[in-house]
């Protein structure tokens, strides 16, 4: 049995990591501004904290889910992206490196400019915005300290929500159920997947041998929709009329998004391991807890 420290436990992904880990390891989840037991507080920009807590707590395995993900954030505040995004991962790297504790980055398809889908573990990274940028340089700053720690890539997530502005995904439903009349992304083309299918199959991959778990993977359902398309699902599990959204053929967002990052999943589909689940299902499973 694996001990596990998850950062950003209080968050969509951090949430699912810690139930799903927790039903064959024992985990510990950390979090900040939201932790309350059993979720314990850390400061990531506290170093001296954050060694006290490593030894303390002694892990095998830390999954480093904390990060600023939203791009029009990360856009407006360099400063404060590098600092959680790149500087606390690398110390934390660091910390585990030295402890002989197996490091987890979660990573995005935003490292990537979407020109040249599917991306394989190894092609060339590109971002078009300041997130995907942090993001790159986390992942080289970890990899440097160590090549056994691992970098996870993730597309756009939805899952459980606690409200449903929390994640890219849900939002939708918030702003049909405002607007029925509402515009949506029908640009850029994008891979929703359920959180628990990320922490599924990070539990795969921790029960494989430590050399098996080594350098980058990418985890990825393998429906191909818009923000439009995903609206229009949502609105027939809300009983809402779909002929009234409305599709937006170009971008328009604050920071550049990229047009399609597909993550091709060839390491774990080499050894065998696969968790999806069906959008339209999924999505109804997660709305019906909000909207009944």
């Amino acid at each position: 049995m694996n001990k596990i420290v998850v950062t950003g436990a209080t968050g969509l992904l951090g949430r699912a990591l810690v139930k799903v880990l927790s039903q064959s390891n024992t985990v510990i989840g950390t979090g900040f501004s939201r932790a309350a037991p059993p979720i314990e507080q850390l400061d990531l920009h506290d170093q001296a904290a954050i060694t006290t807590f490593l030894d303390t707590h002694r892990p095998n395995i830390l999954v480093h889910a904390a990060a600023e993900r939203k791009p029009d954030i990360c856009e407006n505040d360099h400063q404060a992206t590098i600092a959680l995004n790149v500087q606390a991962a690398k110390f934390l790297a660091t910390l585990c490196k030295d402890r002989h504790i197996q490091f987890v980055l979660i990573s995005t398809d935003y490292v990537f400019n979407g020109q040249a889908a599917p991306y394989i573990e190894d092609a060339a990274t590109s971002p078009v915005n300041f997130y995907g940028e942090s993001k790159v340089q986390a992942e080289q700053a970890v990899l440097a300290v160590s090549s056994q720690h691992t970098v996870v890539r993730v597309p756009v997530l939805y899952g459980e929500v606690e409200y449903l502005a929390e994640s890219a995904v849900t939002i939708i439903a918030e702003q049909v159920i405002k607007n029925p009349h509402s515009e949506h992304d029908h640009w850029a083309i994008r891979y929703p997947t359920h959180v628990e299918d990320i922490a599924l199959t990070l539990n795969d991959l921790f029960f494989q041998p430590p050399e098996m778990q080594a350098g980058t993977f990418h985890i990825s359902n393998n429906q191909s929709m818009t923000k439009y398309e995903m609206a229009v699902y949502i609105a027939k599990v809300l009983g809402l009329n779909s002929q009234d959204l409305v599709a937006l053929p170009e971008p328009s967002q604050t920071a550049a998004r990229p047009y399609n990052c597909a993550l091709k999943d060839t390491r774990l589909k080499s050894i065998g391991i696969a968790h999806h689940r069906d959008f339209a299902t999924a999505i109804a499973n997660v709305l019906n807890k909000h909207t009944l």
